[in-house]
């Protein structure tokens, strides 16, 4: 019937006439969409790439931002002075090399193991290092947001953002930079003077590393040449142990043995910028930076410096990461303040770190970390 109407009243050439134009139309009005999506591409902001941050002042800022309160807690004579809310650790005892002093005494400077020099066993934390966590490559956000040559020259060596073939997994890259910054020394305040151990560094600042002349950085099989304890250390067993060492970082500070571990940041191997979670995060940016510390242990230019008893009187190497010597504060882009503000290795970013990142122009990150010091005191 609908047939037959159409037929009485829509003449055929006028069915096939009002065809032609339904397609013109629509093919004008795809055209017009196809157009349309390509000018709001065009004023659309390009897709977030890594960009480094410009005018930070960061070491100028440094005085201002620091929390001086990460020092405590400070102990003389084997006794806890004062710990200003920070978290505790045992306090510094002797005797050092003496075979004859008690552990409120030490000696480091002896003629015989029975004369010594009698000396204070000390133990305090000192801001002696910063370190850089950057998504493009010779970025220095402490060095007011310079960048030093080209980027196309790491073209291959990591990017902000590397998705791996499965959907569910996302993986990015960060460069790192590690500084000599004796704070403490640059501002005038010497603590060193008066303690023979070795590994106290002088008072300037220096960069020491550079993850975009490390090649094993950006290379997991080629760090695992460094590091081949990682093939005994990935399974499933030692990486559940790794919820011991979260809860212990998450109270107090994190269990040395475990030295894979990184608490609740992840694994500390393999020891390169290849990490999970999405590019310009907290977490990712901690646990690089936790990372470039064990690899700097094995490289033998991290001491440590927190030993007591008999080895208050050296800093040695220990080729693996000694993870409770270590605290860190968030420095940019925002800095944490006030009191607690610094936290050990592994601990959830859940309770120190929410709120501390800024979109697109805040999603590198910079530490300054401080490292427990135990020695004797002449």
């Amino acid at each position: 019937m609908r047939q037959e109407l159409a037929e009485r009243f829509w003449p055929a050439d006028w069915q096939e006439r009002a065809s032609v134009q339904r397609g013109a139309s629509r093919a004008a009005f795809i055209g017009m969409l196809l157009l349309f999506a390509v000018l709001l591409g065009g004023m659309m902001p390009e897709s977030a790439e890594a960009v480094c941050p410009k005018n930070t002042n960061i070491l100028a800022d440094t005085l201002v931002k620091t929390c001086w309160e990460c020092m405590f807690p400070i102990s003389l004579f084997g006794f806890t002075l004062t710990e200003v809310g920070e978290d505790s650790t045992r306090p510094a005892v002797g005797p050092g090399i003496s075979a004859v002093y008690p552990p409120q005494l030490c000696g480091c400077v002896c003629l015989t193991p029975y004369l010594c020099v009698p000396g204070i066993p000390l133990g305090i934390w000192e801001p002696v290092r910063l370190v850089e966590i950057v998504r493009t490559p010779l970025c220095f956000p402490a060095l007011n947001g310079i960048t030093l040559g080209p980027e196309f020259v790491f073209e291959g060596r990591g990017s902000a953002n590397t998705n791996m073939d499965s959907s569910d997994l996302d993986f990015t890259f960060y460069h790192s930079h590690f500084y000599i910054f004796p704070l403490w020394a640059i501002v005038g305040i010497a603590v060193d003077w008066a303690c023979v151990n070795p590994s106290a560094v002088g008072d300037e600042i220096d960069l020491a590393y550079l993850s975009e002349i490390d090649p094993s950085w950006n290379d997991d099989l080629l760090a695992l040449i460094l590091f081949p304890e990682a093939l005994l250390v990935g399974n499933p067993l030692t990486v559940a142990a790794c919820a011991a060492d979260s809860l212990a970082a998450s109270a107090g500070f994190p269990i040395d043995p475990l030295f894979w571990c990184a608490g609740s940041l992840g694994l500390l191997y393999p020891t390169t910028g290849n990490v999970s979670e999405s590019s310009g995060q907290l977490k990712p940016a901690a646990l690089a930076m936790s990372r470039l510390l064990a690899r700097l242990a094995r490289f033998g230019t991290e001491f440590y410096t927190a030993g007591d008893g008999p080895l208050i009187c050296t800093d040695f190497p220990t080729g693996l990461i000694v993870k409770s010597q270590y605290k860190y504060q968030l420095l940019y882009p925002i800095p944490n303040v006030p009191a607690p503000c610094c936290q050990p290795i592994g601990r959830t970013v859940l309770m120190w770190g929410m709120g501390k990142m800024v979109p697109v122009i805040g999603e590198d990150f910079v530490f300054l970390l401080w490292k427990l010091q135990r020695c004797c005191l002449l």
